[in-house]
């Protein structure tokens, strides 16, 4: 099944905008992981944009990547989480990438409510 385009351009701004780091509202991403939750729960949890997720969360951009994850652990994925876990005990940096998604799983315990 292949996602829209109008919905895949849509999902892909919400992760370049707003930029992680440019206000002071979102130094961690965390409007990127709200505003991708809200996206995915109105879409009454389209498969194609979980398989999005899924894909960048195991991506070598480390935004795309710890936003990805924080997303998923928001929406109770846990076994999509711990594969982009794995996934990142296999890479060069798997320290540093890990550290990152972190980050995301904090920010969306943060941020998100269930």
């Amino acid at each position: 099944m292949e996602l829209d385009n109008c919905l895949e351009e849509e999902i892909l701004h919400l992760y370049q905008e707003p930029m992680i780091g440019a206000t002071y509202t979102n130094t961690y991403g965390e409007e990127n992981i709200c505003n991708l939750v809200e996206k995915y729960r109105s879409l009454n949890e389209s498969r194609e944009m979980l398989d999005m997720l899924i894909g960048f969360s195991q991506s070598t951009d480390l935004a795309t990547c710890f936003i990805s994850v924080g997303v998923l652990h928001a929406l109770g994925k846990s076994e999509e989480v711990q594969e982009a876990y794995r996934w990142a005990k296999t890479q060069e940096d798997s320290s540093r990438i890990i550290s990152h998604f972190d980050i995301g799983k904090s920010v969306a315990d943060y941020f998100i409510s269930a």
